[in-house]
C-alpha cells in the first residue's frame, strides 16, 4: 500500500535536524513519493536541492505564493521559465494563486500576478499548484478564463489543500482541477470539507500534508510531517466507503496524472 504526499514543505528549518528521518519515517508509513513546494523565489534552491538528491522520492515545485505577489513584475516569467528550463526535477508551478484571509498583498495585485502566471503555465503545458483562501468567487472565474475544456487523463493543476464548499469542490473539478486533500479533512467539525471530498471522489482527490503544518486530528498543535498522509488517507476511506488501500491507489493514480510522474 503506497500514497504520495503532493505537497510539503520540507525544506523549512523545522526539519533541519531530522530531514532524512523524515523522509524515512514517510517511507515506512507507505509513503513512496513526496512533492517538495517553493512558494518563493529564494526557496526554489533548495526544494531543487531537496529533489535531487532524493531522485527516486522526491519532486519539486517553483511558484510565487499570494503572501509574495507584490514581488511579481515583468521580470519574474522569464526568470521562471529559466528555472524550470533547468530544473527536470520541477513537476508543476506554484504554489501560486488568491489569499483575501491573511496575505497582506491588495487583491487586484494577487489576481494579476495569478491570472498572469496560470496563463504563462497554460501556454508552456505546465501544472499548477493553486492555493485559495476565502477567494473563490475571484478564482474561479480566473481557471475558467485560463483553462478552456476540462483535459483528458490529467488534471491542469491542484486546488491546494482545499476548503471550499461542495459547490466551489464541483465547479474546480468541472474545469479539470485536482483537490488537494490535508489534515483539516480530519478534523472533527469540518463535515461541510468532507462532504466536498465525499463528491468528488478519490479519481479527482491528491493527498497532502503541507509539512510542516496543518498536522491531522490525532497530531493537532504538532509539527506535520509526511507520514501523516496514512491518517488523511483512512479519513477519506471512510468518507468515500472504500478499503484503505483502494484510497491509496486512486488517489496515488490522480497525484500521477496531476504531477505526470509515472
Amino acid at each position: 500500500m503506497t500514497f504520495v504526499d503532493t505537497h510539503a514543505h520540507l525544506g523549512d528549518a523545522q526539519f533541519d535536524a531530522d530531514r532524512d528521518a523524515v523522509f524515512e519515517r514517510a517511507a515506512a508509513a507507505g509513503v513512496a513519493r513526496v512533492v517538495e513546494i517553493a512558494d518563493h523565489p529564494d526557496e526554489w534552491p533548495r526544494a531543487v536541492a531537496i529533489a535531487r538528491a532524493r531522485p527516486g522520492v522526491a519532486r519539486c515545485t517553483l511558484g510565487l505564493h499570494p503572501y509574495y505577489a507584490g514581488l511579481y513584475d515583468a521580470a519574474f516569467l522569464p526568470r521562471l521559465r529559466a528555472a524550470l528550463d533547468a530544473t527536470p526535477e520541477a513537476v508543476a508551478i506554484g504554489e501560486i494563486g488568491l489569499d483575501y484571509a491573511r496575505a497582506e498583498v491588495a487583491h487586484d495585485v494577487q489576481r494579476r500576478a495569478f491570472e498572469d502566471i496560470a496563463a504563462a503555465a497554460r501556454s508552456w503545458d505546465v501544472p499548477v499548484v493553486v492555493h485559495c483562501r476565502d477567494a473563490f468567487p475571484d478564482l474561479i472565474p480566473i481557471l475558467a478564463g485560463v483553462y478552456a475544456g476540462k483535459p483528458s487523463g490529467r488534471f491542469w493543476g491542484v486546488i491546494h489543500c482545499f476548503t471550499g464548499t461542495p459547490e466551489d469542490a464541483a465547479a474546480c473539478t468541472a474545469l479539470g482541477f485536482a483537490l488537494g486533500a490535508d489534515g483539516p479533512v480530519t478534523y472533527k467539525k469540518n463535515d461541510a470539507l468532507r462532504e466536498a471530498f465525499r463528491r468528488a471522489g478519490p479519481d479527482a482527490t491528491v493527498l497532502e500534508t503541507d509539512s510542516p503544518y496543518l498536522p491531522p486530528q490525532s497530531s493537532r498543535g504538532k509539527r506535520n510531517e509526511p507520514a501523516a498522509i496514512r491518517e488523511i488517507a483512512a479519513k477519506l476511506a471512510e468518507v468515500w466507503g472504500v478499503p484503505l488501500d483502494e484510497a491509496g491507489r486512486r488517489t496515488s493514480a490522480a497525484a500521477a496524472a496531476l504531477y505526470r510522474w509515472p
